[in-house]
Order: C-alpha cells, then sequence, then structure tokens
C-alpha cells in the first residue's frame, strides 16, 4: 500500500536500511533556545540520524485553558500544572524556530517537528522541513492530515490510542491528498505488558507495506529490544539534559551518558540481527571439524565382512566420514580388520 523504504532528507530508511535514530526533545527542550541548541549539537555528535521537537502552539491546542496535568519528577513526585502555562513555556518564536532548523541543517541532523496544529504544517513548509508528524492525540485531525498528504513529504504517526478504523480512516484521508510515504511508530501509554502488543510491528509492515518503529514512553530499554526484534526500522528515544528537572517529560527520559549507551546497545542489537539467511557464524565453522561426528565401528570387524547398521555409531570429533553418509558406508564390505572403536575411512572399504 505504501513504499517499504522511504527517504528523508538524504537517508533512506525501512527495509533492508539501518534503524533510523530520532532524539526526542519535545517536552526537554525547556522552550530554551541555549538548551535546543546543546541537545541539537549533543545528538549530532553521537551520530543519531534525526531530532525532534514540537510545535504545540497552546493558545490554538487548547480550547479550554484551564485545563490542569498531572506528572512525574525526579525529585518532588507528582506535579500538576495549568497546561496552556506547561506548554506556553516550551513555545519558540519564528524566528527561534529558523535558528533552530539552520543548527540541525548545519549539523548535519534531521529537523523533525510534531505539529498540533494546522498553521504549523505551513510554518513547517517554509523552513523546507523533509517529513511531518504527528502525535495519537492528532489522530482525529482529518483537516491538519490531509494538508500533511497535499505536501508530498512522508508522515511520522505514533499509533496509541489509534483502533483498526482510527487508522484506516487516517491512511485514507493522507493518502486521498496524495500522500505517499507513511512511517508508522508503534506506541502506547501503559506499563501493563498484556496491553503492549507489539506484534502489531510486523502486523502493520506486512499488511500495509510501510516504515515501522516504535516510541518508547520510559528509560527502560528493554521493551525497544524487543522492538528491535520484531522489525522495527525507526526507534525515538527520549533525552534531557538533566533528568531532575522538575518540568514534565524529563523523568521519563534518558540523560545524555545513558543516551550515549542505549545508542551502542542498539547498534549492537541491530548488528546482531544480521540477514534473513541460514548461514553458520566463523567460530562455529571453525569448530565444526572438533564437534560435528564421524562415523566408527562399534565392534571388531574382520576383513571381507559387509557393514551393518548396528556395527556402526556417530561419535564426534568430525575429521573421518562425515555421519550424514552413513547410508553410503553401510553395505560396504571392509578391506581389512578393524578394531572396535576405530573411525571408519574410505581407504578402508571396498
Amino acid at each position: 500500500m505504501f513504499n517499504e523504504v522511504v527517504k528523508i532528507g538524504s537517508k533512506k530508511i525501512g527495509k533492508n536500511q539501518k534503524i533510523y535514530i530520532i532524539g526526542d526533545v519535545g517536552l526537554t527542550n525547556n522552550g530554551s533556545l541555549k538548551d535546543a541548541f546543546r541537545l541539537i549539537n549533543i545528538l549530532s555528535n553521537l551520530g543519531v540520524d534525526a531530532i525532534k521537537f514540537q510545535m504545540i502552539g497552546p493558545e490554538i491546542l487548547l480550547g479550554d485553558k484551564q485545563i490542569s496535568y498531572t506528572y512525574p519528577t525526579l525529585k518532588n513526585g507528582k506535579k500538576t500544572e495549568n497546561m496552556f502555562s506547561m506548554f506556553s513555556n516550551l513555545s519558540f518564536s519564528s524566528s527561534e524556530w529558523k535558528k533552530i532548523s539552520e543548527l540541525c541543517k548545519k549539523k548535519r541532523i534531521e529537523f523533525i517537528c510534531t505539529s498540533h496544529f494546522s498553521n504549523a504544517v505551513d510554518f513547517l513548509e517554509k523552513l523546507k522541513i523533509k517529513v511531518h508528524k504527528i502525535c495519537t492525540w492528532s489522530q482525529t485531525h482529518r483537516r491538519m492530515i490531509e494538508k500533511m498528504g497535499q505536501t508530498g513529504k512522508p508522515l511520522i504517526i505514533d499509533t496509541g490510542a489509534y483502533t483498526k478504523k482510527d487508522f484506516n480512516d487516517m491512511v485514507k484521508w493522507y493518502r486521498s491528498k496524495g500522500g505517499k510515504d507513511l512511517i508508522v511508530l508503534h506506541d502506547f501509554h501503559t506499563k501493563n505488558e498484556k496491553f503492549m502488543n507489539f506484534k502489531s510491528i510486523p502486523y502493520i509492515k506486512k499488511k500495509y507495506k510501510c516504515v515501522v518503529g516504535y516510541t518508547p514512553q520510559g528509560r527502560d530499554d528493554t521493551m525497544d529490544l524487543v522492538a528491535i526484534g520484531l522489525g522495527a526500522q525507526v526507534i525515538e528515544k527520549r533525552i534531557t539534559l538533566n533528568r531532575s528537572t522538575p518540568k514534565n517529560g524529563h523523568f521519563k527520559a534518558l540523560e545524555v551518558e545513558e543516551f550515549k549507551n542505549w545508542l551502542n546497545k542498539i547498534k549492537k542489537v541491530e548488528v546482531a540481527l544480521g540477514k534473513e539467511q541460514i548461514i553458520p557464524t566463523p567460530d562455529d565453522i571453525k569448530d565444526s571439524k572438533k564437534y560435528f561426528k564421524s562415523l566408527y565401528v562399534n565392534r571388531d570387524i574382520k576383513k571381507g565382512e559387509i557393514l551393518k547398521d548396528y556395527m556402526i555409531e556417530e561419535r564426534r570429533p568430525g575429521t573421518g566420514i562425515s555421519a550424514k553418509k552413513i547410508y553410503q558406508i553401510i553395505g560396504k564390505k571392509v578391506k581389512k580388520n578393524l578394531s572396535k572403536g576405530k573411525m571408519i575411512s574410505f581407504k578402508d572399504i571396498i
């Protein structure tokens, strides 16, 4: 239905491509240009493919500006904050967004930004963004999804609250306006493994022929590795300069050194996945003669006797006639006396 390989900027992602890593700073940039620049530089130096921000626009997003939001912090426990105020403190001016975009380009790290309102799409197009993104809570925002389809750019979505019908509706809206490339990140907001449903990753990949990935909601990397093992081609992970920052999003994020270690682990797992084929490792090949089995006689055999199956056993090492050639040996006449426990060679038989 979609393309299994998608190009974002200069990089291809998807089938038979390297795992595409996105550093998520959407909540952890603190609305500070200085912190945003630090995070861009850090992720660029680590060799991360992309950095993701959020363009929230609380004055447009929130119809009720009195809504509160409760979130965990490292040192102060749960904290409740007015959502409008919280999002306002994460906002950048147009000129600041331009500087962020320009630094990403300079540092050769892809600038990705989640849009929470339609006009954000127009603004990001002016910044010449290469890919659009929506979070799961924007799945019903039909006109914004259609506008993204009109750009001809790839679209990244988080699943989360999607039902199958919701997902198919979104696909229909996006495609109806020209959308061609879809990147689906498996997403959930639960700690209960029963509902995490990681098998949706290979399911979506097979059914929709699109690029799939995973966007973790915490620091633990166990499920990240599960996702990669199931075929995730994109991983989005949150990073913070300081997890003790008493603001939303930092508690669940990795600090810089942790992120570096996480990235190294992801790369090791990626290498370990290998290829879709059956092939022994060099070490296994090296040890094969030692641990494979050869054919031995299990009793004294006199010259001229015919070898029967009950006279032969398979034993290590594998330096003689391979045990898989047993039926080439049964029924053969021996040229000379063979002592019990002797490894058979082709020179021993007629």
